[in-house]
């Protein structure tokens, strides 16, 4: 991990492309602003990490081979006519 010192108004440059700058420093909280291209997501490392076991749950959960209930399930979900469904208007 690079560990660097700025004040307000300061920045750094990431790969010639993103620009984190300090916009604030209250008490014990620093404010950041950073400039990036749009196709560069840009989240909070705790959403990044709910994001990404997600993904290894559904990683997991693909590899394990289905029951034969759970098939069985779906052919009689398919089967099921649902009205409610038939009476809602087109989508334009």
């Amino acid at each position: 991990m690079l560990v660097l010192t700025r004040r307000m108004d300061e920045s750094i440059v990431i790969d010639d492309q993103i620009i984190v700058t300090i916009l604030g420093i209250e008490g014990d909280k620093v404010k950041i602003g950073i400039t990036a291209p749009r196709e560069i997501p840009i989240l909070r490392h705790e959403l990044w990490q709910a994001l990404e076991d997600q993904n290894r749950i559904a990683e997991a959960l693909a590899s394990i081979p289905e029951p034969d209930s759970f098939q069985s399930l779906r052919d009689l979900l398919a089967a099921e006519e649902i009205p409610a469904l038939q009476e809602l208007p087109a989508e334009s």
